[in-house]
């Protein structure tokens, strides 16, 4: 038993912190404790590195249950968006202006393909199309038009112009794009082109 302590003893004097030569072990001599990963000298966590931020921020979720942005949104009347009157000249030409128009138009190529070339329907739909191509790319209206009281300009003023003029006229021949609404009150023909029906 007394051999047994003695090893015992020797043991724990192998593994203890030696001092100095010269003086006892104090408890400074204990070795010191780890310092937890990302703490400065001071200990505290000032200088770790900031992790990632949140991936949805409180304004994306503000969008999401507001809904469309305000942009997308209709205007209090069509074309305020762009800058049009609200009525009277230079503001948005109401559909039952527009639906006379090409009425009027639609007649006059009847009219002109039933005298010359016996009624042919796409005869009557080339010169109706030629109609447009040339008077709204030229002078901005038509025979039609002209009687109804609108004129047909680009978003902010300008002249049409024949390019713009072509483009809004084919997606007019094919009758649904004018009866596709945004949310200035165009039809798809004008969005496209760029343009806009104000009364004179």
């Amino acid at each position: 038993m007394a051999r047994s302590h003695q090893k015992k003893s020797s043991a724990r004097r192998r593994h203890a912190p030696q001092a100095p030569s010269g003086r006892a072990p104090s408890p400074d001599d204990a070795p010191a404790a780890p310092r937890p990963e990302g703490t400065g000298e001071g200990g505290s966590r000032g200088s770790a590195r900031p992790g990632p931020g949140p991936l949805v921020t409180r304004r994306d979720m503000a969008g999401w249950i507001g809904g469309a942005p305000r942009g997308d949104r209709a205007g209090r009347w069509d074309g305020e968006r762009l800058g049009l009157a609200r009525s009277g000249p230079a503001s948005m030409a109401g559909w039952g202006r527009r639906g006379l128009a090409l009425v009027i138009d639609w007649f006059i190529a009847a009219i002109v393909s039933a005298a010359w070339f016996q009624g042919d329907s796409l005869v009557t739909l080339g010169l109706f199309a030629l109609m447009h191509v040339l008077l709204v790319g030229l002078l901005g209206t038509t025979i039609g038009k002209r009687v109804a009281g609108i004129r047909v300009v680009r978003v902010g003023g300008a002249a049409t112009g024949l390019p713009r003029a072509l483009l809004r006229t084919v997606l007019l021949c094919l009758v649904v794009p004018p009866l596709m609404r945004d949310a200035d009150g165009r039809g798809l023909h004008d969005r496209a082109a760029g343009t806009v029906q104000i009364r004179m």
